[in-house]
C-alpha cells in the first residue's frame, strides 16, 4: 500500500465510522490490519468497558435523570458483543469505532468479516 492509501484511510477513520458504499471484505481486511497500528491494548485487568461517563453521576433527587445516558447505553452494548463473542459465538457490530474498542480488548485475537454495511466479528480460539 502507498503512503497516499494509507493517509486516506487515516482520513476516513475520523468520519463517522459507517463503511464506505464501495467497500468490500477484501479491503476491508487492509483496513484492519492497518487500523491495528494506531489501538494500544487495554491492560489484561481491565475486562469491561466502563469509565467515569459510565457510572452513575452524584446528584441530589432534584436533579437525578432515570435513564442510561448515551455512555453508559454504548457500554453495555459493547461488553454484551464482549460477552457474546467470548462465549464462543459471533456477534455484529456497524461502526468502525465498535471494532476499535473490541480491539483493545482482543487485540490479538479479535476477527472480522465485512458483510455489505457491518461486520460480523469473533474471536479466534
Amino acid at each position: 500500500m502507498r503512503l497516499e492509501d494509507f493517509k486516506q484511510l487515516n482520513f476516513k477513520r475520523t468520519l463517522s465510522g459507517r463503511p464506505s458504499s464501495t467497500l468490500t471484505d477484501r479491503d476491508w481486511q487492509t483496513e484492519f490490519k492497518l487500523m491495528k497500528l494506531h489501538i494500544v491494548p487495554n491492560d489484561k485487568s481491565v475486562t469491561r468497558m466502563g469509565g467515569a461517563g459510565s457510572r452513575e453521576p452524584r446528584t441530589n433527587e432534584e436533579t437525578k435523570y432515570d435513564g442510561m445516558t448515551n455512555w453508559q447505553s454504548y457500554c453495555k452494548y459493547i461488553n454484551d458483543v464482549l460477552r457474546t463473542i467470548r462465549s464462543g459465538k459471533r456477534d455484529y457490530v456497524y461502526f468502525k469505532y465498535q471494532i476499535e474498542d473490541l480491539l483493545k480488548f482482543h487485540y490479538d485475537t479479535l476477527r472480522t468479516k465485512y458483510c455489505d454495511g457491518y461486520w460480523e466479528v469473533w474471536l479466534e480460539r
